[in-house]
């Protein structure tokens, strides 16, 4: 007589998960410039099940610190995320599932892929208010007095060379406010590569547009405009414009137009009247 042969039920446990891939917003890093010259991450794997049903160690995430303002995007261009608000995450990739043991069974299930995916970063400022203006027109000295920062002034142009941003405090509140460099006028009828910092402009919800000529203040904010169009149409929608003429005490003759708000940064009283329109706007 023959026999079949035994089948034996197994005792293994269940694998564990992958290790997810997780972006999270953190105050240490200022820029993505960590992540220049690193193209791939890779989260743990988890261990496989063992004997007695014992259950596989799930894999370690990776959690990837980026800046307050970071837009996920995939290659393609489309908005994934758009990480804006303090500890704010994001998971990029998941791991994939354990395999299933032979606990209790007469089979097991193998474990399955984790997600992988290719993805651009693209860091937004997060201020309230961008300062635009040309080269020349006081426009940091006036940054300075209404943040209380000390960065460099000079009378030749193009001093500001990157963005810098700072809280500015009134009446017991505070605002963001960012300085940009100095406008280029474009060669072409397409945007100017020099203007590359106006994308930063994106979230800020008031554009403050500086010059230091009563002459040719209407001229410059109109050539302002056209730059900004020309990088991108789309930074004019939703903004509100407050225009701004500064050294003041230097004029012999101010003009009078209505929304133009002639600041010297020697009169606390012209300060304290453009801290009050910006911060009505922005809260």
């Amino acid at each position: 007589m023959m026999l079949s042969p035994r089948r034996i039920i197994g005792g293994g446990g269940p694998g564990g998960k992958g290790g997810d891939v997780i972006l999270k917003v953190s105050h240490h890093p200022s820029d993505l410039s960590r992540y220049h010259n690193t193209a791939k991450f890779v989260a743990e794997d988890g261990d496989r099940g063992d004997y007695n049903n014992r259950h596989g160690k799930c894999g370690k995430d990776i959690i990837l610190e980026v800046p307050k303002g970071t837009i996920v995007a995939e290659e393609n261009g489309e908005i994934l995320c758009d990480l804006c608000e303090d500890e704010q995450q994001f998971t990029v990739c998941r791991g994939g599932k354990g395999g299933e043991g032979n606990f209790k069974k007469f089979y097991k299930l193998p474990p399955k892929e984790g997600e992988e995916k290719s993805i651009i970063l693209d860091y937004r400022i997060p201020a309230d208010v961008a300062m635009i203006g040309f080269a020349n027109n006081g426009k940091t000295a006036l940054f300075n007095k209404l943040t209380g920062k000390n960065y460099k002034v000079a009378d030749y142009p193009f001093t500001t060379r990157s963005c810098v941003w700072a809280h500015c405090e009134h009446k017991y509140r505070l605002f963001m406010l960012m300085d940009n460099p100095s406008l280029k006028v474009s060669e072409t009828k397409e945007s100017d590569e020099n203007n590359w910092f106006l994308k930063h402009i994106f979230r800020a919800k008031v554009y403050l547009f500086v010059s230091d000529n009563p002459k040719t203040y209407k001229a410059e904010f109109a050539a302002l405009k056209k730059e900004i169009e020309l990088f991108d149409e789309g930074l004019l929608e939703d903004k509100k414009i407050v225009q701004v003429l500064t050294k003041a005490d230097l004029q012999k003759k101010l003009p009078k137009a209505k929304n133009l708000f002639c600041v010297s940064i020697e009169n606390e009283k012209s300060l304290n009247a453009l801290k009050d329109v910006l911060l009505k706007i922005v809260k």
